[in-house]
């Protein structure tokens, strides 16, 4: 653990204690807890994966991209709107031919979530 990045980890267990807390209180105190050590990991593992590069000028968002990463980002954000806005018609289309009235935008919403951290993290360990 880096000396330099404990402002970095204290704001970042605030927020995730308050995102627990947030989700707590419609979801229950276990799913709460869960969901906000999980941020707070992923808060630690964006440190220290190497994908960012480290500012200690700025203690409390110490985290920059490279060139490298904003061209990653681009990509990744084209892909996953991509894909969210094909599923989502899909979905809809879907949904028609069945008869089914529901709302589908909350999956093609995760879809394309989940498409942007599987091709961001494919491309960064592509190198």
């Amino acid at each position: 653990m880096n000396r330099v990045l404990i402002p970095y980890y204290v704001s970042r267990a605030f927020l995730s204690v308050f995102f627990g807390y947030l989700v707590s209180t419609s979801a229950g105190l276990m799913t709460g807890g869960v969901l906000g050590g999980l941020t707070f990991l992923g808060f630690l593992w964006y440190a220290h994966s190497g994908r960012y590069l480290i500012d200690y000028s700025t203690p409390l968002f110490p985290l920059r991209r490279d060139d490298r990463g904003n061209s990653i980002r681009d990509r990744a954000v084209v892909v996953s709107v991509t894909v969210g806005g094909l599923s989502y018609l899909a979905l809809s289309i879907l949904a028609h031919l069945l008869s089914i009235n529901l709302s589908l935008g909350w999956l093609a919403i995760a879809l394309g979530v989940v498409c942007y951290f599987l091709v961001s993290n494919w491309l960064f360990l592509k190198r």
